[in-house]
């Protein structure tokens, strides 16, 4: 059935979106709830028999918003069984009416491009997004993450993999939670492009979500030797620790990085941590971060939080702030996280605008502290991107408070 077979998204429209347009008859709403009840109870030969008799009988007239809803209908009906082929002329027969209400509009465009998508047809679900994409933009409106990430993937599929790694990155920015397949997609395009230091914050990221994958612990590791390009022998680098006989400090750190490539993280974190004790490794921002990504792949968060706090110590900089808070959002450490996102805020970090004041909100109100929580979210509410999740959390509030 397509409702379990497609990634992201649900095609069947509520019927009660229908209901809003004072246009609609209460004839009209009831024939159409009655049809989308069977396409939800899957009594498919009921809906269709409803249909026909709808299609031949009345609102015959492409140019009316019944028939348009009713052609929208009809698309959802044949994509919801997975009959794709089927499904698309309806939908793009629904969109010829000339005066569809916004809403509408975009909801038929989710429809016929998922369809597309499932064919396939990549540069049909391009050009559908894109329309999307205008029309939301044009209005204020959000492009949702999962919409993206479809866009993402269908550039991927017609090679244009700038555009496919623009959108999933900016789908991985605007989501509230981190999806590790969006940061796969991210990941792998960001080493096609060879973004290497892009790819790296990817991947540190992909440990975090999932430090029992040993794929992108190794991806992570190669993504380092390929920013060094470093020719020794690492095995020999081992034996000579072994033997004690290591004096320079890049030697401590590619034998840190080759144990994390085999994953050996404890290995990792006794050798950058003789070398520091040696007085041999620099106390310096970098080897700091490199000790907390060693201690991400143990499973130690809140240790490798602990280190990119001593990061942060010794050079502030908005982007490890916001790391850390992030990270200990992730944990529900939510005093942390208030306190680094707040910090990464007054550093000037800027990347995702409303997205800072949306989580140190959340913060905030995990901690019960509703009234310093709401100003926070009343500020995410000026940007398109937080504010349908902000409005989610001020109604919260105000229904706690009732």
């Amino acid at each position: 059935m397509y409702k379990y077979l497609i990634l992201f998204f649900l095609l069947i429209v509520p019927i009660e979106s229908y209901s809003d347009d004072d246009s609609i008859s209460q004839f009209v709403y009831g024939y159409l709830k009655r049809i989308n009840d069977f396409i939800d109870d899957e009594k498919f030969e009921d809906a269709q028999r409803e249909l026909d008799i709808f299609v031949r009988r009345y609102f015959v007239n492409e140019q009316s918003y019944e028939r348009a809803l009713i052609n929208q209908l009809y698309g959802n009906f044949w994509a919801i069984q997975g009959e794709y082929e089927k499904a698309i002329p309806w939908y793009e027969k629904s969109l010829k009416f000339k005066k569809m209400p916004l809403v509408t509009g975009l909801q038929v465009r989710v429809g016929l491009s998922q369809c597309y998508f499932q064919m396939s047809n990549y540069s049909k679900t391009i050009e559908v997004l894109e329309q999307y994409k205008a029309i939301a933009e044009q209005r204020r409106l959000l492009f949702p993450p999962t919409y993206r990430v479809m866009l993402g993937i269908s550039y991927f599929q017609e090679k244009e993999y700038l555009k496919a790694y623009d959108n999933i990155k900016m789908a991985n920015q605007l989501s509230t939670e981190y999806k590790e397949n969006w940061l796969g997609y991210e990941l792998s395009l960001a080493i096609q492009l060879e973004k290497f230091t892009e790819a790296v914050e990817v991947a540190q990221l992909l440990i975090f979500v999932n430090p029992d994958k040993k794929e992108y612990w190794k991806q992570l590791s190669g993504l380092y030797y390929t920013q060094e390009s470093d020719d020794e022998s690492l095995a020999g680098l081992e034996l000579a620790y072994e033997r004690n006989t290591l004096t320079k400090e890049k030697e401590y750190l590619d034998l840190s990085r080759y144990y994390l490539y085999k994953n050996l993280p404890q290995k990792a974190i006794k050798a950058i941590d003789y070398g520091m004790k040696a007085g041999i490794v620099s106390l310096n921002k970098e080897n700091y971060e490199l000790l907390a990504d060693s201690y991400f792949i143990l499973k130690d968060r809140f240790k490798g939080i602990e280190y990119l706090i001593k990061s942060l110590e010794i050079e502030k900089d908005s982007k490890t702030a916001y790391k850390i808070g992030r990270f200990a959002f992730e944990e529900e450490d939510w005093k942390t996280s208030y306190e680094y996102l707040l910090e990464a805020q007054k550093l000037g970090y800027d990347k995702f605008p409303g997205r800072l004041d949306l989580l140190m909100g959340i913060s905030l109100y995990e901690q019960d502290k509703y009234v310093e929580a709401r100003t926070f979210f009343n500020k995410a509410l000026e940007f398109d991107e937080t504010k349908i999740s902000a409005e989610g959390w001020l109604k919260y509030i105000e229904d706690l408070s009732a």
